[in-house]
């Protein structure tokens, strides 16, 4: 998705400018971004939400949850 929502962004720069969506886009392909970045922890872990370690599910839900929001906007804005 983070790949084909790059395309879009460069192949509908004018419909995107015109209906003023390249932020919210731009916004969409950060949170995606966001979720590719390189794990530094030598284990993965998924404890309880308030454990000790962080939940990587949840980290990760919450990328997934925010480009969602975004996806919606961009939808509202571009279909009438």
């Amino acid at each position: 998705m983070l790949h084909l929502l790059q395309a879009v962004k460069i192949d509908f720069k004018n419909v995107l400018e015109q209906k003023q969506a390249m932020m919210i886009l731009q916004q969409v392909i950060q949170e995606l971004e966001g979720t590719q970045k390189m794990v530094w922890s030598p284990i993965i872990l998924n404890g309880s939400e308030f454990g000790l370690f962080a939940n990587h599910s949840l980290v990760l839900s919450s990328y997934i949850s925010r480009a969602n929001t975004g996806m919606i906007e961009l939808y509202n804005l571009l279909v009438p």
